[in-house]
């Protein structure tokens, strides 16, 4: 009995020290985040209560996570900015320098010095692969890409009011690489996409279709 007690007390200090070693901040670029958004972390869940008081690019750092551990992030976000959302863009990015560099996109001028777009080389992901949900109780759609030079998580066709408006959005979050440069960044841009024109859905392309064969039909019988 006296076995199973010590290694009951090991275990719970080895949890509390894995927790203690994840540190989230305001990060680089921040503009829209309030200093007084508290956060927490419980074993693998880790917890931001939000509070956006301007327009803006928001961004946390993001260091201490266990390598090869799928961590579930949820974000209870309260919209105070006075600008309506209507899309939540998300973005990974790693330090600039790494050897990796090299497969990331080109560098857009919002991404704040000494940081680089996260490709798939360098550990750093949503969690890929893990089966951990995506989702937002204020937007229906999303759009994502872990495969190429960036990682990436669009929410859209949905609303957060600016006077007040509430989202939860949760995911997962990893880094499989130990070698990496800790932090990285979470950045977050509301109104932004960050992929591109959206392709559009299939009953649009059916009805840009039909319009299409309307306009030919028309034509052929002005001839």
């Amino acid at each position: 009995m006296k076995k199973i007690f010590t290694l009951a007390i090991a275990l719970f200090l080895m949890v509390g020290v894995a927790n203690a070693q994840v540190s989230l901040s305001l990060g680089a670029g921040n503009q829209g985040l309030s200093g007084s958004s508290p956060w927490g972390v419980s074993g693998t869940d880790i917890w931001v209560e939000e509070l956006w008081d301007a327009p803006g690019m928001g961004s946390i750092l993001v260091s201490g996570l266990e390598s090869n551990v799928n961590y579930t992030f949820t974000k209870y976000i309260t919209n105070n900015s006075g600008v309506d959302w209507n899309r939540f863009a998300m973005e990974l990015l790693d330090p600039s320098g790494d050897n990796n560099d090299v497969d990331d996109i080109a560098t857009e001028g919002w991404v704040p010095a000494g940081f680089s777009h996260s490709n798939d080389n360098d550990g750093l992901s949503f969690a890929q692969g893990s089966g951990i949900p995506r989702t937002s109780s204020a937007f229906s759609s999303r759009s994502d890409d872990e495969f190429g030079g960036r990682d990436y998580m669009d929410f859209f066709d949905g609303l957060v009011a600016g006077n007040g408006g509430t989202d939860i959005i949760s995911f997962g979050l990893r880094d499989s690489d130990p070698t990496n440069n800790q932090p990285f960044l979470l950045v977050q841009r509301p109104n932004a996409v960050t992929g591109g024109p959206e392709i559009p859905e299939p009953t649009t392309m059916i009805l840009m279709g039909l319009g299409l064969a309307g306009v030919a039909l028309r034509n052929k019988f002005r001839k």
